[in-house]
């Protein structure tokens, strides 16, 4: 099985975090990652992960009347 590696610069772009915090997260081994030579790489399936993990839940709409509202 081939997966597709992004290089650091691009995945925390992506996360919408510092690459230095991505780095960190990395090295910590909270976050899984491929080091070749001088490059860290993120496998998509990870930032896939992490996007999924911070979404938030969708806002549920409250309904109108009925016993939820005050007399």
């Amino acid at each position: 099985m081939s997966e597709t590696l992004q290089p650091v610069k691009d995945a925390a772009r992506r996360l919408g975090i510092s690459v230095w915090t991505l780095r960190k997260k990395a090295y910590e081994g909270d976050v899984a990652s491929v080091k070749i030579g001088a490059k860290l790489l993120v496998p998509e399936s990870e930032i896939e992960r992490l996007i999924r993990e911070g979404m938030r839940p969708r806002r549920v709409a409250r309904p109108v009347g009925g016993e939820h509202t005050k007399a």
